[in-house]
């Protein structure tokens, strides 16, 4: 369901048409500074609440969401009629840009985890930035390569293993994309519930939290609601069968 801030926004009124300045972290952080400034022109700015679909499985609308603030999860639909929890998204990564470049319909929804703001942009202004800005296009085209590797390794790690080990190789991944560095450690800096660990690993929520209590016994991880931080990242890649080093790696 779509908000009334969201609908506002939408149709131009408010701030929605203002620039705004390009995230200090994602694919498009390092572009020249004349490349930025373009994008923070480009399209509307968007507000989503938690549980609001930002993009829909099947839909073919040609638009290309930035996020700006908050947490987005990708989901897509199992053939039971079920949802499984994909990947997800933190400000400065782009949303929807492989149906904006194929042309084909979207490969998965795309849901708000915490109220998020978006700069979206349409297909066509969005193909034109590319073709004038070459380190734009080439961006993108890393962030792609990027996504579909760790889809490719997400594939691997949920399918194969102990549940002590798909879980543990979930969490490195999660720590090379999102770790935080703090004083107790690499925080995983995304919300996620049990739940949500659940579904990334492919696993049942009971045998993730057993999982996670051996963890925390070994010394790996601390835990608090929704917040999991690292604290022994060589222990974490014993448990998964890595070493610190290849695990890196692995998810490059």
């Amino acid at each position: 369901m779509t908000t009334a801030r969201t609908l506002l926004e939408a149709n131009g009124e408010g701030p929605a048409r203002l620039p705004a300045p390009v995230p200090a972290h994602g694919p498009l952080a390092e572009l020249p500074a004349p490349a930025r400034e373009k994008l923070g022109r480009l399209g509307t700015r968007r507000v989503y609440s938690p549980g609001e679909a930002l993009m829909i499985e099947g839909d073919r609308d040609d638009r290309v969401a930035l996020l700006l603030t908050g947490c987005v999860k990708v989901v897509g639909s199992t053939e039971d009629g079920g949802e499984a929890l994909l990947a997800v998204r933190v400000p400065g990564e782009l949303l929807g840009e492989l149906a904006v470049l194929d042309g084909g319909p979207r490969s998965a929804t795309v849901l708000a985890v915490r109220t998020s703001t978006t700069r979206e942009i349409g297909g066509t202004a969005f193909r034109a930035f590319l073709a004038e800005y070459p380190e734009a296009a080439a961006a993108v085209q890393r962030s792609v390569s990027h996504k579909l590797r760790s889809a490719t390794r997400h594939r691997v790690d949920a399918g194969c293993g102990t549940v002590l080990v798909r879980l543990a190789r979930t969490l490195h991944t999660l720590i090379c994309s999102y770790g935080r560095p703090t004083a107790d450690g690499l925080r995983i800096d995304v919300p996620l519930s049990h739940a949500d660990l659940a579904a990334l690993a492919g696993l049942s929520q009971a045998s993730v939290e057993r999982s996670l209590r051996t963890l925390r016994s070994q010394g790996a991880i601390r835990t608090r609601y929704r917040e999991l931080v690292v604290s022994d990242e060589h222990v974490l890649c014993r448990a998964a069968g890595l070493s610190a080093r290849t695990g890196r790696e692995a998810v490059r």
